[in-house]
């Protein structure tokens, strides 16, 4: 016998006390990506021909690809016009010196004229990237990876999406990556791709204040919410030209569930992205390839695995090799992550007005482009010949203004020339650091991994002594150079990443992981020459992957996009070995870079499983007890006052007592009505009228009394797509007090198969409903509900039967009578439920957004199998011979 509490009654065990929620930001809310079950959604979705279906499918489609192309053109415009800045500063800081040369000033002024106009070129553009976040768009600032993982999981978040935010980002990150800030470019193009989904999809701009009639069928949170995730892969696709790893990033890192649906579509937006950059970067002069070559994949390529180059693949003594610099790559992550998340927290009670953290981001700018400057200064030069820079590597340096007395060293801009000769003291020797720091990021990846040996290997027999002898002159400089370059990128991209500038982590990542793997390689070369080991670049790919993995902690995803954009499978093991490692090691920790972010900015994302501390936890002790509940038909004046009152997001919505009072109790549950709901009814002013002579409104009419005065229009679901850009001000309605004496009747409106759970399931379940089914509002119901019926897989696809189906399709939704079969609240369960937990009706201002149902929870499989594997085997088609089901199980329906 059921023990559980009586119905209308609180349960008797102690509940949870419920934090005041500091740690969540109270203006974030949820999506409602579960698709509307109601009246007027479902006769619609019956109503729509296979044409009209058709139509949208190919929508989709057409939407994926334009935003594809609109993200590889932005793509190809910040790396054009990225190119074009940074030439002209070096440019302007190499005129410096030649002026200074002009005058007769000597080296030391020619010097401090390169670093000061280095530094103020430096101190200008990241001026600028600071100002837009600072003072227009704050949400623009970092890399917008924790802002789009949290949208993707099911949270809006303030003006993430907007056209304002847009053109900050953009503008801002070019700005920054010029300013020679160690931050990249490639982590803010997934924002950015997810900005262009939003805008093109719901064919609408709020910063525009643009509305078209285009693509109105996707303005919902569950269409938008899939274009989203199609722009943010494409973002990854256009920034390392990876369209899986862009797929494969969104799935693992981004969305907290998915459709298999989405898959292809998400795949085909990368795709797209990835094309249009390459065929625009191949038009772009000076790049050395006819148009239509398609060889620039991405903003960002590794040139291919540089032991194929030279020659020379991993072997099976390597991999433990690299399965430690793996760990020390998790290690060295778990550092990095631990020691920004206090310098955030740091930052954000030291540095709490505008114009301090303005001047943060301009300290940053200065301190960057000095070191850059001067830690040159402590590193030995090297002759010419020994470390010539590869030809996959050159930038056209035409325009670069470098002095003819500079023209005869290799460099890849201006100011290197001029750098060389400054640093060094005199012609025929180059500094490996220069060459590093001054110039652009993508250089010096492909410095780390590209850089070839002192002596090319052959076959001639003095081979392995030349390459002793160049090893002993060049090798332990070129490891000091990589040891220098890897504290300077992990102490400024460890500083720089959570400042007010729109800043990436990818590529600063990647520069610290290559110069620590390179340092690896070197040093095996130079200590352990008889060890057969591959390539120092190769070594600096495992690095590289190792520090992502490290600092990010994703696997599949990171793994695809190395090799990807290494454009070589062959190290797809040890990459993968890597990366295993160094997230398996990080995670002993803490977390990835971006779970901490979103915890550091109070976004309410759910973890995979709820807290150790909270496992035992059940739907009981986490639920809102004091639920607003409506009428399915309720007065304008009762809807007014709630709305007012309360800031909830869902009500349930319950059945009219059968004596028409409210002293009478309330009936079943019928399902949930969301807030924006109840004010577009108000708004489109749904009303309906009939005489009533008495003033308290205590009686309330019946579900099927006839209007006596005037009916209500009828709404379609148009009328509930975004009609508006901002919620509806009750108090502009202009509602007269026949208004407020006229009601609403809500059941056509109705989530009639809203999810609903037992108050004793566990957390964990809760958990698991919301983020596999994307739920915004799970109603909590009574443990002793009256069971209906049953449900197998085997129903899903054979029961009912045609006959079955199309008396529901043609079933009028005003006359639905309310039964256990009759479209109650999922399952039946709620419509046997006598209640939910129910509280006192009245106002409560100081309610949470969403407070009354913002948690998410569960979902349910019962299993329950009534089939026997004897009568199976016996008539395996039945079923369908018979013309329907069983005929034990129809008593269930």
């Amino acid at each position: 016998m059921c023990r559980g509490p009586a119905p209308g009654t609180a349960p008797t065990s102690r509940p949870y006390r419920r934090p005041r929620l500091r740690g969540v930001r109270h203006d974030i809310e949820s999506l409602d990506y579960d698709i509307d079950a109601s009246s007027v959604f479902e006769t619609e979705l019956q109503r729509q021909p296979d044409h009209v279906r058709r139509q949208i499918a190919v929508g989709r489609w057409a939407v994926c690809m334009l935003v594809g192309i609109c993200t590889g053109c932005l793509a190809f415009m910040l790396d054009h016009m990225g190119g074009l800045i940074l030439r002209g500063r070096w440019a302007l800081s190499a005129s410096a010196a030649h002026f200074a040369t002009a005058a007769g000033w000597g080296r030391v002024a020619a010097y401090v004229g390169v670093v000061g106009v280095f530094m103020g070129t430096s101190i200008a553009l990241v001026a600028v990237a600071a100002a837009l976040v600072v003072y227009v768009e704050p949400v623009a600032g970092g890399s917008g990876i924790p802002e789009v993982k949290t949208y993707l999981s099911g949270c809006k978040v303030p003006r993430l999406l907007r056209t304002t935010t847009l053109l900050c980002k953009t503008v801002g990150v070019l700005c920054a990556v010029c300013g020679g800030l160690v931050v990249g470019k490639e982590g803010p193009m997934i924002h950015t791709g997810a900005i262009i989904a939003a805008g093109l999809s719901q064919g609408s701009s709020k910063t525009c204040n643009l509305r078209t009639m285009w693509l109105k069928r996707f303005r919902n949170d569950h269409d938008k919410r899939d274009f989203v995730s199609a722009g943010a892969a494409a973002g990854v696709a256009a920034a390392f030209g990876a369209p899986i790893g862009g797929v494969l990033f969104a799935m693992e890192e981004a969305a907290a569930f998915w459709s298999q649906q989405l898959t292809w579509r998400t795949f085909f937006c990368a795709m797209c992205s990835t094309f249009v950059l390459n065929l625009l970067l191949s038009a772009e002069p000076g790049n050395g390839t006819p148009f239509g070559s398609l060889s620039h994949p991405g903003l960002i390529t590794f040139g291919g695995a540089a032991g194929k180059e030279q020659h020379e693949l991993y072997s099976l003594q390597e991999i433990p090799i690299f399965m430690l610099i793996g760990v020390a790559g998790g290690l060295i992550g778990a550092s990095f992550n631990a020691f920004n998340e206090r310098i955030s927290k740091l930052r954000t009670r030291c540095l709490p007005t505008r114009r301090s953290r303005f001047a943060e981001a301009l300290v940053l700018a200065a301190a960057t482009s000095l070191l850059v400057c001067v830690l040159p200064m402590l590193m030995p030069c090297q002759s010419e010949a020994a470390e010539e820079p590869p030809a996959e590597m050159a930038i056209d340096a035409a325009g670069g203004g470098a002095p003819e007395e500079y023209d005869v060293l290799p460099a890849d801009n201006a100011l290197q020339a001029v750098m060389h000769e400054l640093v060094c003291g005199g012609k025929g020797l180059v500094s490996d650091a220069v060459t590093l720091m001054l110039g652009s990021h993508e250089a010096a990846i492909k410095t780390l991994f590209h850089a070839p040996p002192a002596v090319a290997p052959g076959s001639d027999p003095s081979f392995l002594a030349a390459q002793a002898d160049a090893d002993r002159t060049s090798g332990a400089a070129g490891a000091c150079v990589c040891a220098l370059f890897f504290a300077f990128s992990y102490s400024l991209s460890l500083v720089t990443y959570g400042a007010m500038v729109p800043s990436g982590l990818f590529v600063p990542a990647i520069m610290t992981g290559g110069s620590l793997g390179r340092l690896v390689g070197l040093l095996l070369r130079l200590y352990c020459p008889g060890f057969h080991a591959s390539s120092p670049g190769s070594y600096a790919l495992i690095g590289a992957a190792a520090m992502l993995g490290g600092i990010c902690r994703m696997t599949i995803s990171i793994t695809v996009i190395v090799v990807e954009a290494t454009t070589n499978v062959s190290y797809l093991i040890p990459i993968s070995l890597t990366i295993l490692a160094a997230k398996l090691v990080g995670d002993l920790f803490n977390h990835g870079i971006y779970d901490l972010h979103i915890h550091l900015k109070r976004y309410p994302v759910l973890p995979d499983q709820p807290p150790r501390d909270r496992e035992l936890m059940q739907a009981k002790d986490v639920m809102s007890r004091d639920v607003k509940t409506v009428y399915e038909k309720e007065t304008v004046a009762t809807l007014v006052k709630l709305l007012r009152n309360t800031r909830h997001h869902g009500f349930p919505v319950v059945a009219l007592p059968s004596g028409g009072s409210r002293a009478d109790g309330d009936g079943g549950v019928l399902g949930v009505i969301l807030r924006d709901q109840i004010s577009t009814l108000l708004a489109k002013r749904v009303f309906e009228s009939r005489s009533c002579t008495t003033a308290s409104l205590s009686q309330l009419p019946r579900a099927d009394d006839p209007p006596q005065h005037r009916a209500a229009p009828e709404l379609t679901a148009d009328d509930f797509m975004r009609p508006w850009f901002s919620n509806v001000d009750i108090d502009e309605l202009g509602l007269t007090r026949d208004d407020l004496r006229s009601y609403v009747n809500l059941r056509p409106y109705v989530n009639e198969a809203a999810l609903v759970t037992l108050q004793n399931t566990s957390l964990r379940r809760v958990n698991r409903l919301f983020r596999t089914m994307g739920l915004r509002h799970l109603l909590v119901i009574e443990s002793c509900p009256r069971a209906v019926g049953m449900i197998t897989r085997k129903d899903v696809i054979y029961g009912g039967g045609p006959a079955e189906g199309a008396a529901r399709a043609g079933r009028a939704w005003r006359g639905d009578p309310l039964d256990g079969s009759g479209g109650m609240v999922s399952g039946g369960a709620a419509s046997a439920a006598s209640s939910i937990a129910r509280a006192d009706r009245s106002a409560s201002p100081g309610r949470i957004p969403g407070g009354a149902m913002e948690e998410e929870e569960d979902d349910s499989d019962l299993g329950y199998d009534t089939d026997e594997e004897g009568a199976a085997e016996a008539d395996p088609l039945g079923w369908q011979a018979s013309g329907g089901y069983p005929s034990n199980s129809s008593d269930w329906r």
